[in-house]
């Protein structure tokens, strides 16, 4: 095969890749393994019938830009159980036939055979994409008990019983969505990484065919300026790609809290605001370049990435948290930085992905020491972090939540403005009071652009 051959054998390549990577995949088969046959009756006549449109839906939408709704009803299909043993093994034949449970709903108590915590444990190793819901009317096992069990994991809810339908329904919904998603996005991902082999080879297949032209007749090196130029095309389509990644993986996260609103965008946008304006004339400007505000603006959203491992019970609690429950959720900063890091490692975009990094351990420190998870102070503070630290507590004291109502803009800059030199970077917070007026523009623009929360 020549060179010209291989070039194109690869191009072709990479665009039946990024196309195949946008088919969706619908999944909704639903297990119940649960010792009471009306059990099974309740599930079947709850979700054997169509079902309401899944409330991400619109979340969806307005990340990719364009309808993902299929204008058709959801429907399951269900699956029963009485044992913990018979649930097992139609898992296991469900993954060894390529049609894999999106959910499982297991009861505690299943007497004479194995319980429901050992049930969801074997299930979870079986499938490690199945989403486990454990349903109980009892105490026999709380939920800090199940997850020193079964480790921190997204994937286990609890049902508590007696459940009306429409709680089930909705749970349903949005646990195969989530399911659906996760699927979407591990395909997006693979695509992306062969796309990147393959463009790693044929930018060097350019680099000899350039090589060789130097030496031969010019319309030769005409077309090496041609194939460059398809070559810069596609590179500008695969990272647009990889940023469409980056953003659903952040969204994937907070999709699980309704609540949060378009948080990811408008975060995003303060600390590229307070970024720009120390960028000139500021202690930070020798910082500051064209590459760290590229970097910034795509780091930001993976924030809180690490709240995918932490327990509903504890994400979307209505009231203040327990000690225990505070420790669990302030885990997100390290859990975060762990996933980004091993990511780092494999990919080849490493200053954008070492700055997502910084921010998800340390947007959490305080500067005179006393945050979390490091107790890093000052300057130690990774300056991204530092940005993110002020455009996260603005948003979150501004932002409508479901244990609180927002609080007005002066109120918000009188409480940052009273943590300056405390928790905050003095000069960042000397940036925000300076940039106010465009915060306010900003959070003005996502409404508009997004909708009311």
């Amino acid at each position: 095969m020549t060179t010209d051959q291989s070039i194109c054998c690869s191009t072709a390549f990479l665009e039946q890749s990024a196309d195949s990577a946008t088919v969706p995949v619908h999944h909704r088969r639903i297990l119940v393994i649960d010792d009471n046959p009306s059990i099974h009756s309740d599930f079947v006549k709850i979700l054997g019938s169509p079902s309401m449109s899944s409330g991400l839906t619109a979340k969806e939408e307005r990340l990719f830009g364009e309808s993902c709704s299929s204008g058709v009803t959801l429907e399951y299909e269900v699956d029963t159980a009485r044992q913990g043993e018979e649930g097992l093994d139609m898992i296991a034949a469900a993954v060894a036939s390529g049609q894999s449970y999106s959910v499982a709903f297991v009861d505690v108590r299943m007497p004479p055979g194995l319980d429901g915590v050992a049930t969801v444990e074997r299930a979870a190793r079986l499938d490690p994409n199945l989403q486990l819901v454990l349903c109980t009317a009892y105490a026999d096992h709380t939920a800090q008990q199940v997850i020193d069990r079964m480790g921190t994991t997204d994937r286990l809810l609890f049902l508590r019983k007696p459940f009306d339908a429409v709680a089930v329904d909705l749970l349903a919904s949005a646990l195969t969505e989530k399911w659906r998603l996760t699927q979407q996005i591990d395909r997006l991902v693979e695509s992306q990484q062969n796309c990147i082999s393959r463009l790693d080879r044929v930018v060097k297949l350019v680099e000899t065919e350039r090589q060789e032209l130097a030496e031969s007749h010019s319309s030769l090196a005409n077309r090496a300026d041609t194939l460059s130029r398809r070559l810069l095309d596609r590179t500008v389509e695969i990272l647009g790609t990889r940023d469409a990644v980056v953003f659903a993986l952040a969204h994937l996260a907070e999709a699980r809290d309704p609540a949060k609103g378009d948080h990811l965008f408008r975060i995003r946008e303060y600390a590229q605001t307070l970024a720009e304006y120390l960028a000139t004339d500021s202690p930070y400007a020798n910082q500051i370049d064209r590459q760290f505000l590229r970097d910034l603006y795509r780091a930001t959203p993976l924030h809180d990435i690490g709240q995918v491992s932490i327990p509903d019970d504890v994400l979307l609690k209505p009231g203040p948290l327990t000690a225990e429950e505070v420790r669990v959720m302030q885990q997100h900063a390290q859990m975060g930085a762990d996933v980004l890091e091993r990511t780092t490692i494999a990919s080849p975009f490493g200053s954008f992905l070492g700055m997502a990094v910084d921010i998800a351990r340390h947007h959490h420190e305080r500067f005179d020491g006393q945050g979390y998870p490091d107790g890093l102070q000052g300057t130690q503070i990774p300056l991204a972090a530092r940005f993110v630290a002020v455009a996260d507590v603005f948003d979150a004291l501004t932002s409508q939540r479901r244990y609180r109502d927002a609080i007005d803009v002066e109120e918000a800059c009188e409480m940052i403005l009273r943590e300056s030199g405390s928790r905050f970077d003095p000069e960042i917070v000397s940036a925000f009071e300076a940039c106010l007026e465009r915060f306010v523009q900003i959070q003005l623009a996502a409404t508009d652009e997004w909708g009311a929360e």
